[in-house]
């Protein structure tokens, strides 16, 4: 399948500018390829003879790489196809010695089944538009100068659009022999939706005009021919009263009209400026989830430690840690189903999450232990008013072995007590958290057709099975959880 099935959701273009005398930029598209529907957009520099010859260069390699046999895995794909592009400008300017120093950006959309993936060098753009949001979010951070000190807080990201160094880009095709583009987001797929478009430029478009205009461009009920035509020619008059069309300008639309996706899933890298409500996906938010259960639980370990044990607060205590148990091994178990279903960065990177919540739950774990087991021996050396020691379990009954409450220092339980009161607050304010943070997940998991009946089956069934159990097996079924973490 596709996820454009219409050539009418299909504008590209370049034009020369209004300075430039030559077109440096190169442009083209390939549908249907062993990889999928190649989008590709270059911007080429080192003069307009070696620019041009760059920049056609690696499209022309780029779509070869891509025609010739199909990758697996489609970062492979991308990467392979743009060391080969280095190399034939690289071989290139070495046969033409006047042409040293030639070089381009280069940026590729590939749409293969319903993934997109993406990548690109140097400062040309890749943008995604949410039709239905009716908002524009940069998939693709610059690869120059001036992004580097917009990442540094130094300038913000308008004034990095007139900053002398504006042009000075770090990474480009042909400079030299290693390269290193940048990709998607954890090496994971974007999922657009219908009637999302993506756009591809370079510095042409986005230098010229700002985001909020072409996103109010995008936005207009017009066909994509007309949308793109339009973006052309505001570049070309330029904004705010500086002139446009300083540089040739190029772009790509592909809007998407065959989609399976409900809800769009991509990384944005809008600037802080311009950052919407986060739409990064289940993943996302599964990490997110994991996360403040693993704070909840924490925090309701780390609680027993300072808190009075009267029978009222250990009544408490016994509920949130019900309550914090149950969030964990949730958790757990939604880590383990979408762990079968995402790449392995991702699937390492919350490994490392579960791994560190088992280390701070072990830790509390003998911490509470030895807490326990220090009253215990104090209660032991102490005699009530019948000389008999008080333990910790008859505390908890709020009674001494012959019935009569222990002596307690008035100002030492008052002290307790406020701190109890300070940390349930704290507690409820984080179970309150959690339970918005497990809603959002479940949503996800519904928005996922592919996955959605087996991932809410598999985590029913666990979480079923560990509500169901006597305190025993629930023991057992988190020993054998720790397990099984080891071995992922």
């Amino acid at each position: 399948m596709s996820l454009v099935t219409n050539l009418d959701n299909i504008f590209k273009k370049g034009v020369i500018g209004n300075v430039r005398k030559a077109q440096e930029d190169s442009h083209d598209m390939a549908l249907k390829t062993p990889n999928g529907d190649v989008f590709v957009v270059c911007d080429g520099m080192g003069g307009h003879v070696g620019g041009a010859k760059a920049s056609q260069i690696a499209v022309d390699s780029i779509i070869s790489h891509l025609k010739k046999e199909f990758y697996r895995n489609p970062i492979e794909a991308l990467n392979g196809a743009l060391q080969f592009a280095n190399m034939q400008i690289l071989g290139y300017a070495s046969e033409h010695p006047e042409l040293q120093g030639m070089g381009t950006t280069a940026c590729i959309l590939l749409l293969r089944d319903s993934d997109v993936w993406i990548a690109h060098v140097g400062d040309s753009r890749i943008y995604l538009y949410l039709g239905k949001e009716r908002q524009l979010h940069r998939i693709t951070k610059d690869h120059s100068y001036v992004q580097t000190l917009v990442d540094q807080g130094q300038i913000s990201d308008e004034e990095a659009e007139h900053h002398p160094n504006k042009n000075r880009i770090l990474k480009a095709l042909g400079i030299k022999p290693e390269l290193q583009p940048s990709f998607n987001y954890q090496n994971s797929p974007i999922h657009p939706k219908n009637g999302d478009i993506f756009l591809i430029c370079s510095d042409g478009l986005s230098g010229e005009i700002c985001d909020l205009t072409i996103e109010k461009v995008l936005g207009e009920n017009s066909p994509v021919n007309q949308k793109g035509e339009k973006l052309i020619a505001l570049a070309m008059q330029g904004e705010n009263g500086i002139p446009g069309g300083k540089d040739n300008c190029t772009l790509e639309l592909i809007k998407v009209d065959s989609s399976p996706w409900k809800k769009s899933r991509f990384m944005s890298c809008n600037p802080k400026e311009r950052q919407y409500p986060s739409n990064s996906g289940g993943t996302r938010k599964l990490i997110i989830l994991i996360s403040a259960a693993i704070a909840v639980a924490v925090a309701a370990v780390a609680a027993t430690l300072i808190l009075s044990r009267t029978d009222f607060e250990l009544r408490k205590l016994e509920k949130q840690v019900e309550k914090d148990s149950m969030a964990y091994f949730e958790a757990y178990s939604k880590y383990t189903t979408k762990c079968n279903r995402i790449s392995s960065p991702t699937c390492d990177s919350l490994k490392e999450i579960m791994e560190k919540a088992k280390k701070e739950y072990s830790d509390s774990k003998e911490k509470l232990k030895t807490y326990i087991d220090s009253i215990d021996s104090k209660n032991k050396n102490s005699k009530d008013k019948n000389g008999q020691g008080v333990s910790v379990s008859d505390k908890k009954n709020n009674q001494g072995r012959n019935g009569e409450k222990p002596a307690n220092d008035e100002a030492t339980n008052v002290q307790q007590q406020k701190e109890f009161k300070e940390q349930l607050k704290k507690l409820e304010k984080k179970s309150k958290a959690l339970l918005q943070l497990n809603d959002l997940w479940k949503l996800g998991v519904e928005n996922n057709q592919n996955n959605k009946t087996e991932n809410v089956r598999i985590m029913n069934a666990a979480i079923g099975k560990f509500k169901n159990e006597k305190p025993e097996g629930r023991k057992k079924m988190l020993e054998d959880l720790d397990d099984k973490l080891q071995k992922i």
